[in-house]
């Protein structure tokens, strides 16, 4: 699976890297990302991503 390395993070039913529907915007999309390691990996990358672009450490 390719992951997407342009998230767009406009609809909060969506995971931006995938495509696929999760189930609620918020636990669904830990939940997802629990279940695709392709999704987990690309949520990790981007937080490093951004990681210097935020004051302090990322909580979420």
């Amino acid at each position: 699976m390719a992951v997407n390395t342009t998230t767009d993070w406009s609809d909060p039913v969506t995971c931006p890297f995938c495509g696929d529907e999760l189930a609620s915007p918020g636990a669904g999309f830990v939940d997802h990302i629990d279940e695709k390691n392709d999704c987990e990996e690309g949520f990790e990358q981007w937080r490093q991503n951004i990681a210097g672009d935020l004051a302090g450490e990322w909580s979420g």
